[in-house]
């Protein structure tokens, strides 16, 4: 009985995010984006996302490109970002601090 449970194959090697993130070398923001365009599927086991070490080697090995589209789109968000420029983070600080300071109102 124990040798046949010996034998009995385990099945592939599934991956956490953390060590994916490890073994790729890329940041969450980049493994967000793979899963999101379909570049590397997720594998939900309960509350748990694995990822199959097939595609870890994969993407490893011949890298994940990208379409024109999505081309298109990083060269948009590029442009949209430096025309912003700074004084839209200022902006954006100044309504907090100036938020920060108001008392809440009690009930």
């Amino acid at each position: 009985m124990l040798s046949e449970l010996r034998m009995e194959p385990t099945g592939p090697r599934l991956f956490t995010r953390l060590e994916v993130l490890s073994v790729l070398k890329i940041g969450e923001t980049t493994l967000f984006w793979l899963q999101r365009t379909g570049k590397l599927s997720p594998i939900r086991i309960g509350s748990r996302v694995l990822f199959n070490a097939a595609e870890i080697e994969r993407l490893a090995t011949h890298g994940a490109t990208l379409t024109e589209a999505e081309k298109e789109a990083a060269r948009s968000c590029r442009s949209k970002t430096s025309a912003s420029g700074a004084a839209g983070r200022r902006g954006r600080h100044a309504v907090s601090r100036e938020s920060a300071r108001r008392p809440s109102p009690r009930a």
